[in-house]
């Protein structure tokens, strides 16, 4: 503070000459005059002192024959006698804070606070469908009005905010849990496929099949319905019934085929986006095949983000070749293929029973019967009649 006030005063380096030059310090120091690094250069003193003080320094020090010249001045009063005939820099300050006010009255960032499934990505997609996004007048948004549009526009939403604060346009969410499985409905469970049951593991219903059971895809293998004596419960049926099944599976590559290979060449185009204007920053075009991805560089000031960001688009330039894969490639990829399709019925472990190879002049074609040990409990919601 107290160099905050020298510098709004002014102050300036002085140098103090004379037969004892040291009188000047008692002098000060007797009129309450404030010196500070203060130096001794052979017979002259260096310190520095406030305007104000120096000013009263001719009439206390009359007669003491000190000699007293300045070295440098520094502080507010000496810059603005410097530029106070130069027009433009007032003038350009002026303009810089009317701009700075103007400024402030747009979104400059839309940040995004609570996700954890929902990329941010995609949030701010919806943002800019309601209206929230850079360089919108910050008069144009209604949090309310805007929330409520942003959990219609991202249903995996349960609950969102708008808050502005400065420039900043805040989106705080939370997002929509996953059910859990209702116990109170009740259900069946009914065979998913074909198969011989081998284990049987059920905490809820009544099991109306037994182990060495050979069943059809759709039966029913526990009912939701528990009969008594004298009455009759509802039940939700829960648990696991493991069978043995078999299943064909088909499965053909092809010998030729059109495949897309980078040639090591890529190109860049970047777009200057200020407040969601999109500036090119190139010209022509990329023609051809090629695959792209977008790098974004946001500018920060005092680690804050500007509405200001430079957006790189990477075309890695491609050719298309057709190539002929050899035998024993297409029954790799074969056997690969295989494993997949029986991924997409959940079954990791199975074992070949049967494998028939069909080849022709485009390719070769795979069909084989696996054999499995998989959970088959598919459950189904009981339904009720209440017609009369």
């Amino acid at each position: 503070m107290l160099w905050l006030y020298r510098f709004a005063v002014g102050f300036i380096e002085a140098e103090f000459s004379g037969d004892v030059a040291e009188v000047i310090l008692n002098i000060c120091a007797k009129n309450g005059i404030s010196l500070w690094n203060i130096k001794r250069k052979s017979e002259k003193i260096r310190c520095y002192i406030t305007v104000t003080n120096f000013k009263t320094l001719p009439r206390i020090a009359k007669k003491s024959g000190i000699r007293v010249h300045i070295l440098k001045r520094f502080g507010l009063p000496f810059f603005i006698n410097r530029y106070k005939k130069r027009f433009g820099i007032p003038v350009g300050a002026v303009i810089f804070f009317c701009f700075l006010y103007f400024m402030s009255s747009f979104v400059w960032t839309v940040e995004v606070k609570g996700n954890k499934t929902v990329t941010e990505g995609e949030i701010l997609t919806a943002c800019e469908k309601t209206g929230i996004k850079e360089g919108v007048l910050k008069s144009k948004i209604d949090p309310q009005i805007a929330k409520q549009e942003l959990l219609l526009e991202l249903n995996r939403l349960a609950w969102a905010a708008v808050n502005i604060e400065g420039s900043i346009a805040t989106v705080n969410v939370t997002e929509v849990k996953e059910k859990e499985e209702d116990n109170s409905v009740a259900t069946n469970i009914k065979a998913a496929a074909d198969g011989i049951i081998t284990k049987i593991d059920v905490t809820s219903g009544n099991c109306v099949v037994k182990v060495g059971d050979t069943v059809a895809k759709g039966q029913l293998l526990v009912s939701g319905v528990i009969e008594r004596e004298n009455s009759t419960r509802f039940v939700h049926s829960s648990g696991s019934i493991t069978a043995k099944t078999e299943r064909e599976i088909k499965v053909s590559a092809n010998f030729k085929r059109t495949v897309s290979q980078k040639t090591g060449k890529i190109k860049k185009r970047s777009v200057l986006s200020f407040f969601g204007i999109k500036i090119p920053l190139y010209l022509g075009s990329v023609n051809g095949s090629f695959e792209s991805y977008t790098e974004k560089n946001d500018v920060t000031l005092l680690g804050k983000k500007l509405p200001i960001s430079i957006q790189t688009k990477h075309f890695e330039i491609t050719d298309e070749n057709v190539v002929t894969i050899s035998k024993d490639g297409i029954l790799k990829e074969l056997d690969s293929l295989l494993k997949a399709e029986a991924e997409k019925s959940n079954i990791s472990v199975f074992e070949v029973k049967n494998r028939e190879y069909e080849e022709t002049e485009d390719g070769i074609t795979l069909k084989v019967v696996i054999s499995a040990q998989e959970n088959i409990a598919e459950p189904e919601i009981l339904l009720f009649n209440t017609g009369n």
